[in-house]
């Protein structure tokens, strides 16, 4: 978010559909967990994994990278002003909200990181660290959603920028 949010009322069709594709993504990441997990025990144990285990490893590990790659592009992105909820909030819940989207990008590219040193690398501490970092990503996505949601009730402003429902763009 940028300094002169009060001068942007949209997000541009850009922002939007990297937005939807990003949650997709780990939509697809929290899926394949369980899967992804076993197939690592698999190969922890220098076994073969089989087709579909194979399969599930390269989803959820070129996945996890197709998201920190977006997650850079809506970082650059997000050098221009994206509205907040329309001047509504005071400052202190603009700063909150501004650390609470800082805290996102960051856990989702800690994700991102600490999968591939233990997924490409056999950095075993990464792993406990990815394994603990889905609750705090997961608490994180659910206080954006109940934000999101709670912003400019009953219209639910937020929500409606995000789906291009706003008639701006």
């Amino acid at each position: 978010m940028s300094g002169n949010a009060d001068n942007v009322i949209f997000y541009t069709p850009l922002q939007r559909r990297l937005h939807w594709l990003v949650l997709l993504l780990v939509i697809a990441q929290y899926s394949l967990q369980g899967p992804m997990h076993r197939a690592m025990e698999v190969i922890e144990r220098q076994e073969t994994l089989g087709f579909v285990s194979f399969l599930i490893t390269t989803l959820h590990t070129w996945g996890g990278i197709a998201i920190g790659a977006i997650m850079i592009w809506r970082w650059q992105l997000r050098r221009r002003a994206v509205p907040l909820v329309g001047g509504t909030l005071s400052k202190r819940q603009e700063s909150l909200v501004r650390w609470h989207h800082m805290a996102l990008y960051g856990v989702l590219m800690l994700m991102v990181l600490t999968g591939v040193m233990h997924y490409y690398f056999g950095f075993q501490p990464a792993g406990r660290w990815h394994e603990w970092g889905k609750w705090l990503l997961a608490g994180l996505i659910a206080i954006h959603v109940a934000g999101a949601l709670s912003h400019g009730r009953p219209g639910l402003k937020v929500l409606h920028r995000m789906m291009g429902r706003d008639g701006l763009r």
